[in-house]
């Protein structure tokens, strides 16, 4: 058995690579290595993922994520271009799920449940979404984060996926931005250049084009469910009625993306202060908390992440 493949471009400390992560252990399991396991070590400066049970090297595995990326189904992405939509719609295409056996249809019913619930709607007959949605329901174009994810996937190369994984990033792809990572929080105020249209084409942050497709997977693991008090995004706790916050755990044993997907509803995570001994004996080394913010009335950010 090989040594651990390290994941040296993602951080552990960034949302978006860590829902990027997520995203790897999903495709992974389903399509191209059934047998991996993830856990974290301390590298380049931060946490960096190590994926267990893979025999080959960096281009072997790329080889095999990038072709099942391609592989999978956009079905979740061409239901509605805006999200949320209408409740009627999630249901029929969640009872679908039901009766469509095998990998791929597992894969639909996690990612939509990862986009929310149907146990509640709006006056408009709209479900319920996730709190991972950052940007608007639609924009000028109507077009709202399944759109957004289908554009994202058609651009997607293998290189995005190399850059993603084994590279610092550089913020180089044109496209799409879902608004999962911090430095996305570009307000006018904050801006070294002039925020006119002419500046931002040629000075604006551009995307990690890899990151946000693999995260976009990576929603499968984080379902919308009612709760006590409504609806609840897995991963997501408030404090008071206004501060709302993503927290999530790192952890140095091996664990398959089920056991990730247990690990990620522990009531441990979402108290103000998690208790670390209790965390520690399940593995956990770690964990971060990013608030998610509102800076204007189209939009919400991340902003940069903390130990919790």
């Amino acid at each position: 058995m090989s040594e651990p493949l390290v994941l040296t471009g993602l951080d552990g400390g960034n949302p978006l690579a860590f829902l990027a992560l997520l995203g790897v252990g999903l495709i992974s399991r389903c399509f191209c290595c059934p047998d991996v396991q993830i856990s974290w070590t301390r590298a380049e400066g931060g946490w960096r993922p190590r994926l267990h049970g893979f025999d080959g090297d960096e281009e072997a595995f790329l080889d095999r994520l990038y072709d099942a990326m391609l592989s999978t189904s956009p079905g979740p992405f061409e239901i509605d271009k805006k999200l949320p939509f209408a409740r009627d719609d999630l249901r029929a295409a969640m009872q679908q799920c039901r009766y469509d056996a095998g990998t791929e249809s597992r894969r639909m019913a996690d990612i939509l449940a990862g986009f929310g619930t149907d146990a509640q709607a709006d006056k408009k007959g709209m479900f319920v979404d996730t709190a991972f949605r950052m940007v608007r329901r639609g924009d000028s174009a109507g077009q709202g984060l399944p759109a957004y994810g289908l554009a994202i996937r058609k651009a997607l190369t293998r290189d995005h996926v190399r850059t993603t994984l084994f590279s610092e990033w550089q913020y180089e792809d044109e496209g799409f931005n879902l608004r999962w990572d911090p430095v996305e929080d570009q307000r006018y105020a904050l801006r070294w250049y002039d925020p006119s249209p002419q500046s931002n084409k040629r000075f604006g942050l551009r995307a990690v084009q890899g990151a946000n497709a693999l995260a976009l997977e990576g929603l499968g693991l984080l379902p919308v469910q009612p709760s006590s008090q409504g609806v609840a995004t897995t991963g997501f706790s408030r404090k008071g009625k206004r501060r709302e916050f993503f927290t999530w755990p790192i952890w140095e044993i091996p664990l398959s993306p089920d056991m990730m997907r247990s690990l990620l509803t522990i009531p441990e995570l979402a108290a103000e202060t998690p208790d670390r001994r209790s965390l520690g004996t399940r593995g956990v080394a770690e964990v971060y908390r990013s608030e998610r913010i509102a800076p204007n009335k189209y939009y919400k950010n991340f902003t940069p992440s903390r130990p919790a």
